[in-house]
């Protein structure tokens, strides 16, 4: 699903709407178009947010550089209609006070939920879900979709939607740092109980090796240790395994993260 962006211009401003999801795969098209608009000498960038259904740690870091660029540039940069989705990734990854807004007051500051201990390790008990994902710049996308899925309607929206990022978040830094080198694919594998839900991604292990080469790489590390009630990197022989629980039954907080 390309990333939708309708540039609404008027002397030098330019509005950008996002339509779709801006993920690993999308953010070099946006990227792309801002660096285009900062070398023709935009005076103003706006980034509209109304449209946008899906943004990861990617999206986070591509708009905290392009304000940085514009700031090079002499050209103002903000963002619009910002949903509280959007709003949650801004204030956990602590950049809130370094962005620009427009339009309307942003919901009250998100406090921070304190992690449940564990009953019985989940993985004692057959995954419910599992499946061979190839490691492309489709990944994350593919990997949250199957657990947006698996979860079907019946669940609390804020669960849904805090194991759809974090499913993204845990195959993104993967991809970002191995795929490019050579083409692997991982195991993911989902167990749903009542009380709690694992994700699971299993790699070889170098890909976990490999030295990371990205700006802001504590991002998904801000968002874990927020949003889960626990997460590990496990490294294996072979193979090596990262992944997140979430305690089911937790819904009062994470539903005040989406009034």
């Amino acid at each position: 699903m390309p990333l939708g962006i309708q540039d609404s211009a008027r002397a030098g401003c330019h509005t950008l709407s996002l339509v779709g999801e801006l993920d690993i795969a999308t953010a070099p098209g946006l990227q792309a178009t801002i660096d285009r608009l900062c070398e023709e000498g935009a005076r103003e960038i706006v980034l509209d947010l109304h449209e946008l259904s899906f943004i990861d740690s990617c999206g986070l870091r591509l708009i905290f550089t392009s304000a940085q660029l514009c700031e090079r540039h002499g050209c103002d940069f903000s963002l619009t209609r910002v949903q509280p989705y959007a709003q949650r990734l801004f204030e956990l990854a602590g950049v809130l006070g370094r962005l620009s807004f427009r339009g309307a007051t942003l919901a009250k500051r998100i406090t921070r939920r304190q992690a449940s201990a564990t009953r019985m390790p989940i993985t004692r008990f057959r995954p419910d879900f599992e499946v061979l994902l190839d490691l492309n710049l489709d990944a994350p996308r593919s990997a949250r979709n199957y657990v947006r899925d698996l979860l079907g309607a019946d669940v609390s929206p804020s669960l849904r939607e805090a194991a759809m990022l974090l499913t993204s978040e845990l195959v993104t830094p993967i991809v970002q740092q191995g795929a490019s080198v050579f083409l692997e694919s991982g195991e993911l594998r989902v167990w749903l109980r009542r009380d709690v839900m694992r994700v699971q991604l299993g790699v070889p292990s170098e890909l976990l090796s490999l030295p990371p080469e990205r700006i802001g790489s504590q991002y998904e590390a801000i968002l874990f240790d927020h949003l889960a009630d626990r997460w590990s990197i496990d490294p294996g022989g072979s193979t090596a395994c990262v992944w997140f629980e979430l305690d089911c039954h937790q819904t009062t907080h994470r539903d005040r993260l989406i009034d």
